[in-house]
């Protein structure tokens, strides 16, 4: 019986990769089950942890609301929706989540400078994350008429309880015109509180 060793190593090649991507699925589900199972025995074989959400899962809502100043007054605030329903086929491909990415992403980015500055807003407004989220608002939302300003506040929800909702203001932005350049002057540029 003639074998060829070229197709035996194909075929143990082609099973031992198979059998790890299999592994490493398993090793990504919610549960830790196969964790365990995974690590230890003869073999412990070696996968990686690439679970969805990462070691930290997020468990705050962003919530991104402007309002308009006219003639030095201040309107109400109005939400903007960052994220919306999705379709069924959004598993495979989700070319409409890239514009609430961006925004999310604007998002925490700016939060994130604003921890890390406090109370230098300056420093926060120079924040790549800022200057889309004041861009978008100024050329893409509609604006109340004879507006000059805006202003946008971002909020932080959770769950605190089953049925109670915990809101919070994480960072309001300085008054940008609407019109031309939404880079606010250099004396416009009080604390953060």
């Amino acid at each position: 019986m003639n074998v060829n060793t070229e197709r035996l190593k194909t075929a143990a090649v082609t099973a031992s990769i198979a059998a790890w991507l299999v592994a490493t699925a398993a090793g990504q589900l919610p549960e830790n089950r196969f964790d365990n199972l995974l690590r230890r025995g003869r073999w412990q074989i070696p996968v990686p942890n690439w679970r969805f959400f990462g070691p930290n899962p997020g468990v705050k809502d962003n919530h991104l609301l402007y309002r308009d100043i006219t003639d030095g007054r201040p309107g109400d605030w109005t939400e903007v929706e960052i994220t919306r329903d999705r379709p069924w086929y959004a598993l495979v491909w989700n070319a409409r989540n890239r514009s609430p990415k961006a925004l999310f992403d604007a998002s925490q980015d700016t939060i994130s400078r604003s921890v890390a500055f406090g109370p230098e807003l300056r420093l926060v407004t120079l924040g790549s994350g800022y200057q889309l989220l004041s861009r978008y608002i100024q050329r893409h939302l509609p604006h109340a008429e004879g507006a000059s300003h805006s202003q946008f506040m971002l909020m932080q929800s959770y769950l605190n309880a089953p049925g109670d909702r915990q809101i919070n203001p994480v960072f309001v932005s300085v008054e940008f015109p609407l019109t031309e350049d939404a880079t606010p002057d250099a004396a416009a540029f009080p604390l953060a509180a």
